[in-house]
């Protein structure tokens, strides 16, 4: 059973993979908001058949609405910033640098959270996250114009923001069902961008803009519907930090998608970074004997 979670979890990962080169495709094509507000659509209209196939019911409690509505927020705020950095950053580099790091935090954050002490192994896997944000960020370039245009410090931030959106996933599918949570952190998340988008939805892209709405169907859809919540019930299934670590296939798969569909050049750095965070991810996962 173990395994049949970890081999679709894998599945999902590659999909995610392609999803920030189908995110880079869309991201210059209208507002952040905007674009993510149609892709949670795409989310819920594929979704929504599965609950009944599955004999989900679509009511929710207050207390689990609450839940849900914590986690959508958070899921919407990495979400924009995921739109945004990439209308000016890499997606290859954005795609090792979220997923390297995240899997770091989330760790660090669980036992923070929960109070758990660090162990030698804990720690050297820390140092060496560390020192593989510090590559990846190229601090020793930083100045306020490039790390902003990069879309750098705003892929760093989104790795630490996923990590509370797996920690507060494994907290709130113990009280609802994954695929609910699913549809109704994609509900949640359309009806809190309305307000926001106000007179802008004049600015979606006309129907005949093919590229932009298969990459939305995609990005909605596909990644979105499909892998996130494979990874949400991998989540519950697997525990926070476990699946989190699974995120490491998304590196390289993302770097080279973006190399060969989008002609983005692979940096020294971005490669050294990602390997020093993604051997902090193996340290980290690895059993004490």
């Amino acid at each position: 059973m173990r395994l049949r979670h970890e081999l679709l979890l894998i599945f999902a990962m590659v999909i995610w993979s392609a999803a920030w080169t189908s995110g880079k495709l869309v991201a210059n094509s209208a507002e952040p908001a905007l674009t993510l507000f149609w892709r949670y659509v795409f989310s819920c209209v594929g979704l929504a058949p599965l609950l009944p196939l599955l004999g989900e019911s679509f009511r929710i409690s207050w207390p689990q609405a609450l839940w849900i509505f914590l986690g959508s927020a958070i899921m919407t705020l990495y979400s924009w910033l995921f739109f945004f950095g990439l209308k000016t950053g890499y997606a290859g580099a954005a795609g090792v640098l979220v997923t390297s790091m995240n899997p770091i935090f989330t760790y660090f954050l669980t036992r923070l959270i929960f109070r758990q002490k660090l162990t030698p192994r804990d720690s050297a896997g820390l140092l060496l996250g560390v020192i593989g944000g510090i590559v990846l960020l190229e601090v020793w370039n930083i100045t306020r114009e490039k790390i902003l245009l990069s879309g750098n410090l705003l892929f760093f931030v989104c790795a630490l923001i996923y990590a509370f959106v797996t920690i507060a996933t494994n907290t709130a599918t113990k009280r609802v069902s994954i695929f609910v949570y699913s549809f109704y952190v994609n509900v949640f998340g359309a009806l809190m961008l309305i307000p926001l988008i106000g007179s802008g939805f004049s600015a979606t892209p006309p129907v005949q803009d093919l590229a932009y709405w298969s990459n939305i169907f995609f990005l909605g859809v596909i990644s979105n519907g499909f892998a996130t919540t494979v990874y949400f019930y991998a989540v519950q299934k697997l525990g926070s930090s476990r699946a989190s670590s699974y995120i490491f296939i998304v590196p390289a798969t993302a770097l080279l998608m973006a190399a060969v569909y989008l002609g983005e050049p692979v940096k020294t750095t971005t490669v050294i970074g990602g390997l020093i965070a993604l051997t902090a991810v193996a340290l980290l996962r690895r059993k004490p004997a």
